[in-house]
């Protein structure tokens, strides 16, 4: 691996110190020599600094000579106007870099600015004269002006405080433009002002920048691995052409893995970030259901906001599929149109699982419209007086209905805009009997799959398959089984759950007896969720996996993120998985 050098920049209105911790963190994960954090000339003095753009860009240009020389690739980091300084350097000079990142850096600079900027200072030095802002300013929209930087196609990441007060939140969308001929990204973090580097956000945004720089380290190791995955999933290729250090994730993936027929080899420290999200939007819920991790574990009621649900998404530039699910139902949430929308428009295989019962035909019309890719109804019944014990507060007919009506408003739209759609059974000892009627009635509806499992959840043991399936019930089963093969419709296992091109490889995941739904095993033999699957709550917490909702490992829109998914808890929780004493809770799981 050709080892990488990094050139820091502190802005016209900082100085070196203020970038010491990301400094930090790549001289410990790189070396000292690796790490240039050049001092613009007059800046660290008491007084003011001249505006001096010919003497700065000297300064820039022999700090990233000095890398050059060295053999080194570089990463070229900017902070506040010190982004700006490198763009001009890039503008005159035939560079190359693996990734920029432009931290706080305003893309432009209007008549708003020039209060804020002139008053700006750090300590008890005087305010800057208004010459030296006015020379700035120059700079900068000089540089705006110029469009497009030729032959500068390296991923550009652009990191910016959502409560920013010199350069507004609103402006850093603006550097998603023509004027990088590469992908660009941008993070907004939530909390964040302007000095990113030195306040409570400052570790978030190190984190944000080390992860981006790890992944410009490498090339994609097998493009033929990801260029065979694509062929079966055909999002993969705009996805990673939004942000191609995606490839390498989605390839690592267990999912990636199992899709191209390569073995995964788990261990304790996952070697890719999340590729699958799971993100409750809201705990509203219009059911009362006794097995659900809502009525287990209860939460207050509330919905997670639109900003933070771009963050999360920011957060999580590898994440492929993003699914609405938890412990509300997502369609209780005022804005969820507007939620698949931003996620679609990122992107993003939106998903969401629904109890159906508020999906009327102006609602599916519009997540059709927003760019919904599937959809999962949740059907565990179809006699009314089951449902009243199973599922309270469901009324069969409206459900039913409103199914329908989906499955007609998704028949409009193109055969590539076509949204999955699916049912999932969580079968219980109870409800066994009801299976061969769910069957009938999803191959009605002329969906595309059937998902069926058992109960999971310690508490939920006693009402089990695995603990309490009477015969009667097994051949109920087999029953509905054999009724669906007779109707072609597909019925799968939960161990599909999070596979890549299922709908290509549902066989390999059909059910056909009742045993593999009532099956548990001592040790893991399935359940990758913990090494590709990030599961958020509405309040930001991210939990260990869907079926351990009370166990929060962190918190996304506080903590770093390789903390979190790599952090202690998690590598805990994966070495038990592996080790011959699984976690009780996993025992009691059909995905195990």
């Amino acid at each position: 691996m050709t080892r990488t050098g990094f050139v820091l920049v502190h802005g016209f209105l900082g100085s070196p110190e203020h970038l010491r911790l990301l400094a930090l963190h790549l001289a410990e994960q790189h070396g000292e020599e690796a790490v240039i954090c050049a001092r613009l000339p007059g800046h660290g003095e008491a007084f003011a600094p001249r505006f001096d753009a010919d003497a700065f860009l000297l300064a820039v240009a022999e700090a990233i000579e000095v890398q050059r020389a060295a053999g080194r690739k570089l990463v070229l980091i900017g902070h506040s106007t010190g982004g700006n300084l490198l763009l001009a350097h890039l503008a005159r000079n035939a560079c190359d870099p693996a990734l920029l990142v432009l931290a706080g850096t305003p893309p432009r600079i209007d008549s708003t600015y020039a209060v804020r900027w002139s008053e700006h200072g750090t300590g008890a030095r005087a305010a800057t004269p208004i010459r030296e802002v006015a020379a700035l300013v120059s700079l900068v929209n000089r540089q705006a002006k110029l469009g497009e930087i030729s032959g500068l196609v390296c991923p550009v990441l652009v990191v910016h405080g959502q409560e920013d007060s010199l350069v507004p939140v609103r402006d850093a969308a603006l550097w998603a433009d023509s004027r990088f001929a590469g992908a660009v990204r941008i993070v907004q973090v939530a909390g964040a002002d302007h000095e990113l580097f030195l306040g409570p956000t400052a570790e978030v945004v190190t984190d944000i920048i080390c992860r981006a720089v790890a992944d410009a380290q490498f090339a994609l190791v097998d493009s033929e691995r990801f260029d065979r995955l694509r062929l079966l999933v055909p999002e993969l290729g705009p996805f990673a052409t939004a942000w191609p250090d995606s490839r390498r994730h989605l390839a690592a993936s267990p999912s990636g893995c199992a899709a191209v027929g390569l073995p995964f080899r788990p261990a304790p420290t996952a070697i890719c970030e999340p590729t699958i999200a799971n993100v409750e939007v809201t705990t509203r819920c219009n059911l009362r259901c006794p097995a659900c991790a809502r009525t287990l574990f209860p939460v207050d009621t509330r919905d997670m906001s639109w900003a933070q649900f771009r963050h999360v998404l920011d957060l999580l530039p590898h994440a492929l599929r993003v699914t609405l699910v938890g412990r509300g139902e997502p369609l209780l949430h005022p804005n969820v149109v507007e939620l698949v929308a931003t996620g679609a428009a990122a992107g993003r295989r939106m998903s969401l699982v629904t109890n159906a019962m508020v999906l009327d035909r102006p609602l599916a019309r519009a997540l059709c419209a927003a760019g919904l890719g599937a959809i999962t109804f949740s059907i565990d019944a179809t006699a009314p007086e089951v449902l009243a014990v199973v599922r309270p507060g469901s009324d069969v007919d409206i459900i039913f209905e409103n199914i329908r009506a989906f499955v007609e408003e998704n028949a409009k739209a193109r055969r590539d805009n076509r949204v999955l759609t699916a049912a999932f059974t969580a079968l219980s000892a109870r409800t066994a009997s009801e299976l061969e009627a769910v069957v009938e009635r999803v191959a009605d509806l002329s969906l595309d799959a059937l998902m069926v499992t058992d109960l999971n959840f310690a508490q939920n043991r006693h009402d089990s398959l695995s603990q309490s399936l009477s015969p009667p019930g097994a051949a109920g089963i087999r029953n509905a089984l054999k009724r669906a093969a007779a109707r072609r419709l597909p019925v799968v296992s939960v161990h599909g759950l999070e596979e890549f091109a299922l709908p290509e490889r549902y066989r390999k995941f059909l059910l056909f007896r009742a045993q593999q739904l009532r099956a548990r095993v001592t040790k893991r033999t399935h359940c990758a969720s913990p090494w590709q699957t990030m599961v958020v709550t509405v309040d930001g917490d991210v939990t260990v996996c869907d079926c351990l909702p009370q166990r929060s490992v962190g918190n996304l829109m506080r903590d770093p993120l390789s903390v979190v998914w790599n952090g202690p808890a998690m590598a805990e929780h994966r070495r038990r998985m592996l080790s011959s004493s699984p976690p009780g809770d996993c025992l009691v799981c059909p995905r195990f």
